[in-house]
């Protein structure tokens, strides 16, 4: 699938499988979100955060103490932390508070600059059904 962001390929978040209808996609590129089967037939397209409101600190075990990395999707950190226990906490990471980590605030606002500026707007990912004739993955 196709992100309508910025057009770049889309992967599938790991979901709970008692969620069985529900669909994650995430943009490899811009991380646009995109819900498929929240509610019947239903796509949610959340729009434009910028970055002091975008992201979820990460926990996990084998984090270094001190620093607050943020959560970047599939195990991983914005500035590449990779680890199976690594996971996005339920608080916000802030990029500029002090323990915010570097390499995650350089990794943000490269993603932050590919979300195209006139693609920002509250208006401009549209929710609701797909069309019959839509390229959207079965529910």
């Amino acid at each position: 699938m196709l992100c309508d962001v910025c057009d770049h390929e889309m992967r599938q978040v790991p979901t709970d499988p008692a969620l069985q209808r529900e669909q994650v996609w995430l943009c490899s590129w811009c991380y646009a979100l995109t819900f498929l089967g929240i509610g019947p037939q239903e796509v949610s397209r959340p729009t434009y955060e910028p970055m002091r409101l975008r992201w979820e600190r990460a926990t996990g075990t084998g984090l270094p103490a001190g620093v607050s990395h943020a959560y970047g999707y599939f195990g991983t950190t914005l500035c590449g932390v990779r680890q199976d226990a690594v996971s996005a906490s339920p608080y916000p990471w802030v990029p500029h508070w002090d323990d915010a980590c570097q390499a995650c605030k350089e990794a943000a606002a490269v993603i932050d600059r590919r979300w195209p500026v006139e693609k920002r707007g509250s208006n401009h990912r549209v929710q609701g059904r797909p069309s019959p004739d839509s390229d959207w993955p079965p529910f």
